[in-house]
């Protein structure tokens, strides 16, 4: 830019020139901006509209400025300055379908209608096309809506979510699904480690006595019950029943046994707050919207991971799974308890040979 007074009085050639760069170095400072007549005028840069006009003329003529209309009136929009320099070198045909793309911007046109607006024989338009491709001023994009349309768009733009499908779709328009479950542990483990509290220590000591106590009852019980039976059996064995699996609760991170925390609990993961963490973690690149974390918060629900809590569900706790001799999957309120796993279930009944007063493992999960 050639060092000359800016004044408004100055009229050489060397003035304008420098007076085209003011105008456009402001203008370029505001990526997307529009600016109309009056917007200009009240910079100040040029002398009276007379000039105003012959600068924002030279600066389309170069293609640093697009001419556009908003609500009727005529506006302009600066472009980027090493997009302008490979504008210049287009053809005629190649420019019209530029500036087609250019139109619609981040929504995107397809071939049919860049054909009808440009006007375009196939082999015309195709040749522009791959041409405007291989100079990176536009690009194909997978269109989610319309996946059969090919879509065309500016090549430094990103596409808006209603054709490029929002944050769980990759370039090509496609489910990520790598994302997706990365996200998704992502959010489990945070939810999960504000779900659960560690128990607070007790004698080890009084909880083994009253283990032992029971198993003995039950190991009695169920000895009076084969002396019952011809040919004498256990009674799993009996109904052909696998052995009843062993409890194991969760630990947390002092090796203490995890609890809920107590009814009304209001410290449960909100939406806010679990979009609040994906931003701040710094694993997730891609921006994701409060409505794209609900669809995938709803997805956990529906896959068990997730509960619901408070009312109207507006916070989520993390469903803890079952940890045991077998691998039984996650479970849920029910399942956590060993009625809900118990191969003698049925046979279970006040003054029967198996019962709530006599369970060793029911009295242990109460007890943690």
């Amino acid at each position: 830019m050639a060092a000359t007074s800016s004044g408004p009085s100055g009229t050489s050639s060397s003035a304008s020139t420098t007076k085209r760069d003011q105008l456009y170095d402001y203008c370029a400072t505001i990526p997307g901006g529009l600016f109309n007549q009056e917007d200009l005028e009240n910079l100040h840069i040029a002398q009276d509209t007379k000039e105003l006009m012959q600068i924002c003329q030279e600066l389309v003529s170069s293609q640093l400025f697009q001419l556009l209309q908003w609500d009727g009136d005529v506006c302009w929009k600066a472009r980027p300055q090493d997009i302008a320099t490979k504008l210049t070198t287009l053809s005629r045909d190649e420019l019209l379908v530029y500036q087609c793309v250019e139109s619609l911007g981040t929504t995107g046109i397809w071939t049919r209608a860049i054909r009808a607006k440009t006007n375009l024989h196939d082999k015309s338009l195709n040749k522009a096309i791959k041409s405007l491709e291989t100079l990176r001023l536009i690009k194909s994009i997978r269109n989610v809506k319309n996946p059969s349309r090919k879509t065309y768009m500016l090549y430094h733009l990103v596409p808006s979510e209603d054709i490029a499908g929002g944050p769980w779709h990759d370039e090509n328009g496609e489910f990520d699904i790598d994302l997706i479950n990365t996200v998704a542990d992502l959010i489990w483990n945070y939810v999960h480690a504000k779900s659960w509290v560690e128990a607070p220590r007790i004698k080890g000591r009084d909880m083994a006595d009253a283990i032992k106590r029971k198993k003995d009852a039950v190991a009695a019980a169920a000895a009076a019950q084969q002396q019952q039976q011809t040919p004498p059996t256990s009674l799993a064995a009996a109904l052909e029943l696998p052995p009843s699996p062993r409890f194991k609760p969760a630990l947390g991170p002092s090796n203490r046994v995890l609890i809920p925390y107590p009814p009304g609990y209001r410290g449960y993961p909100t939406l806010p707050t679990i979009a609040d963490f994906l931003r701040e973690s710094g694993v997730v690149m891609v921006e994701i919207h409060e409505g794209d974390l609900k669809h995938l918060l709803d997805n956990l629900v529906y896959d068990g991971r997730l509960e619901r809590m408070g009312v109207g569900g507006h916070m989520y706790r993390s469903v803890r799974p079952i940890e045991g001799e077998e691998d039984t999957g996650p479970g849920n309120g029910l399942a956590e308890a060993p009625c809900g796993r118990c191969p003698v279930f049925v046979l279970c009944e006040e003054g029967g040979p198996v019962s709530a007063r006599n369970c060793v493992y029911f009295e242990e999960w109460l007890k943690t």
